[in-house]
């Protein structure tokens, strides 16, 4: 199944992905906030990407540009179908693409698919708050932050997580435009720029 979005389109994760995702896990300035969430090598990505598909508490998207390029990969883990919410999480791998709306489009595109298309209640996240830009690209797509907590990075250093969360309710007031493009009230994107 492929989500659309208005600038981006997301589609399954392929074989043909796992090399750009191997030389993500490999980028010391992405492992800052991945905290390796890719894997590490060839040889262990078909079992990854196998694990992946196999997950059904788990859903990945790979992130592509309207002309088909690979810059990223969103997902909804840790789904609990019963209590309706899942965490996300999202990388823009190919930082020539960072800046530039393609990572809110996508969060807005999954966000629209977890309310419609998968039922659930709300979709939560954990960002480093010193991750300016993540926090932004949140905030633009409905997130609200719900609170604070301390804990070690990759390298062990102690560092402030927000909690962010959008609940379905938010969402249906907001107006937000579905993924398939029904007119909406466009209240969200107007508080967002």
């Amino acid at each position: 199944m492929i989500i659309r979005g208005e600038k981006v389109n997301l589609r399954p994760v392929e074989p043909a992905d796992l090399e750009r995702m191997v030389a993500w896990s490999q980028d010391p300035e992405l492992a800052e906030y991945t905290e390796g969430n890719y894997p590490c090598s060839m040889e262990e990505a078909a079992s990854w990407l196998q694990r992946v598909r196999s997950d059904r508490h788990n859903k990945r998207w790979s992130i592509v540009t309207k002309q088909g390029l690979l810059i990223g990969d969103i997902e909804l883990d840790q789904i609990a179908w019963r209590g309706a919410h899942a965490e996300l999480r999202i990388c823009i791998g190919e930082k020539a693409y960072w800046n530039q709306g393609l990572g809110t489009d996508a969060v807005r595109a999954v966000v629209a698919h977890a309310f419609e298309n998968m039922s659930l209640e709300q979709v939560y996240l954990r960002v480093f708050a010193d991750n300016a830009r993540a926090v932004r690209c949140y905030l633009k797509a409905g997130f609200r932050k719900e609170g604070r907590i301390e804990r070690r990075d990759p390298a062990g250093r102690p560092r402030q997580v927000l909690l962010m969360r959008v609940l379905r309710s938010e969402y249906l007031r907001s107006g937000y435009p579905s993924e398939q493009g029904e007119p909406g009230t466009d209240s969200l994107r107007q508080t967002a720029s």
